[in-house]
């Protein structure tokens, strides 16, 4: 009843969302085939009187995120957004807990304004008035949960946005929406990114999603704020940073590839302020850049612990790409990732990194009166450096994620020749010399991972050797002094479904007491090409 009755009659204006969809995402919705990451349902042109795997697929069902893809399919398809709108509003158009979450409902509002177009001016007119009538109340709930979605941070990107679009489609009330809307957005530029254009989350997927929300509702105001031209360039910039070399992003913190055409679309529509650079220093991401190869490094530990709820213990991880193809990764988490595979996706070992025992190499706080996800904290990184010679560049950087519990550090060098075919590694187990706790009496085992993107095949061809190849026609060989080398099953969460993979596992025992300049607290590995 508080979100009142007043109703536009027609939607004026709709946004210009840079993302640009699946088509064949778009085409097995139009055939009534449902997935969300793994979850499926299959032949339900209606999805709302279907009976759902989960909580969460139902949640993201009601999102409207996958209207993008739908509409990619192009005008064959805008009968059935008309009709899966329309079925919506009969459904749920007045109200339901869950569908009319803020958070989600920002994301079916901006959706519908960017979208919908058909279902406004295509669907049913007995129909339109319902519709019209919903979508004005889906915005008043937007403002009225203002204070609520600031917590939930690319929520209230998101909602910002929405406003805006609200306001630019005429609905009643447009000025106040609009001016809500921007003020939603400006205050997310003040308060959720970092310096060098970085969002606080670190992942950088979030970086993409909020760029590409903040464009469309850019585009949508007359006359936007200075502060969007301050902040629109440095997120471009932190997005260029973030890509591999098929133009896509790196799978870090909670985040997805994203999708390459969806950037390139964005960053067509950001001018000025480009500027290239290697080293995040608040995101804190090293980036090295030789011939074909592209490595991005975290070296940086947890979020801020408000912002933590889906960042991942992936401290010195790395991810590298050769041309276009992809070949070491993350294990990663999609968006429409189900709860229980992105909880098991933020550990250490679903990382390519070194872990001891496969423990976290930071720290899950479990959330007070167990509502919400875990945050994460630590572990504390330094001695991080970068340096460049005729021989090529080298990365390196320390945690103390097992201290408290091994009394070890970890320190990783990463080192690529300039012609980008040979990288090199090395893995130091370190007992500080100052540490007094006692010292556990028994070796740890140790793993250090690299898991491989689905397209590489790998097999082992002679004693501590494995080799890669990739569709490209590429091969890789992996060398190591490791007492230990197999190839083990992965999977990958950083694509648009789950797929199946391999990882290469390095392992051994460490010494409680090493010094990490020799075996065992020592592991040396190398990836040439040829």
């Amino acid at each position: 009843m508080r979100l009142g009755d007043s109703t536009p009659d027609r939607v004026s204006a709709y946004g210009a969302d840079p993302r640009v969809g699946d088509a064949e995402r778009g085409r097995e919705i139009g055939r009534g085939h449902w997935r969300i990451g793994a979850e499926r349902i299959v032949d339900q042109p209606i999805p709302w009187r279907a009976k759902h795997p989960s909580r969460h697929f139902t949640a993201r069902l009601h999102a409207f995120s996958w209207l993008v893809d739908l509409a990619a399919v192009g005008p064959s398809a805008h009968a059935r957004i008309a009709e899966l709108i329309d079925a919506w509003i009969a459904a749920f158009g007045e109200w339901d807990e869950l569908a009319w979450d803020p958070e989600l409902t920002a994301e079916r509002l901006f959706a519908w304004l960017c979208w919908g177009r058909p279902a406004f001016e295509q669907g049913d007119p007995a129909a339109r008035a319902a519709l019209l009538r919903s979508a004005a109340r889906q915005a008043r709930l937007l403002m009225a949960a203002q204070s609520e979605l600031s917590e939930r941070h690319l929520g209230s990107i998101k909602a910002g946005a929405a406003l805006v679009l609200a306001g630019a489609a005429g609905f009643p009330e447009a000025e106040r929406l609009a001016e809500q809307g921007e003020e939603m957005l400006l205050e997310a530029c003040a308060k959720q990114f970092f310096p060098d254009g970085g969002h606080f989350s670190r992942a950088p997927e979030a970086c993409a999603e909020a760029l590409y929300d903040m464009l469309t509702a850019r585009a949508a105001l007359a006359e936007p704020a200075p502060l969007y031209d301050e902040t629109l360039p440095k997120l471009a910039n932190m997005v260029r940073m973030l890509r591999l070399g098929d133009g896509a992003l790196a799978c870090f913190h909670g985040g997805s590839e994203g999708g390459a055409a969806s950037i390139d679309a964005a960053l067509a529509r950001v001018s000025g302020g480009e500027r290239f650079f290697q080293f995040a220093q608040h995101t804190a991401y090293q980036r090295i850049e030789a011939g074909d190869m592209r490595v991005l490094m975290d070296v940086g530990a947890a979020p801020p612990l408000s912002y933590s709820e889906r960042a991942h213990a992936s401290a010195l991880a790395f991810e590298l790409s050769s041309g276009t193809e992809r070949l070491i990764v993350n294990v990663g988490a999609a968006r429409e990732l189900e709860p229980a595979a992105r909880v098991a996706a933020r550990a250490t070992n679903g990382h390519s990194t070194l872990a001891l025992a496969d423990a976290l190499s930071a720290h899950l706080e479990e959330p007070r009166r167990g509502k919400g996800p875990a945050r994460l904290s630590g572990p504390n990184l330094d001695d991080v450096r970068r340096a460049s010679d005729e021989s090529g560049v080298t990365v390196q950087g320390r945690h103390d994620g097992y201290k408290d519990k091994f009394g070890l550090l970890h320190r990783r060098y990463v080192f690529i020749d300039h012609a980008g075919t040979n990288l090199r590694g090395i893995d130091e187990l370190i007992r500080p010399m100052k540490l007094k706790s006692a010292a556990p009496k028994q070796f740890i085992p140790f793993t250090a991972r690299f898991h491989l993107h689905p397209s590489v095949r790998a097999r082992l061809i002679e004693r501590q050797v494995a080799l890669l190849e990739t569709p490209g026609g590429q091969r890789w060989r992996l060398r190591t002094d490791a007492p230990n080398i197999e190839i083990a099953p992965s999977i990958y969460w950083g694509g648009a479904n789950p797929r199946e993979s391999l990882q290469i596992v390095l392992s051994g025992e460490a010494d409680p007491m090493g010094h990490g300049l020799a075996p065992p607290n020592r592991i040396r590995w190398a990836l040439s090409r040829g």
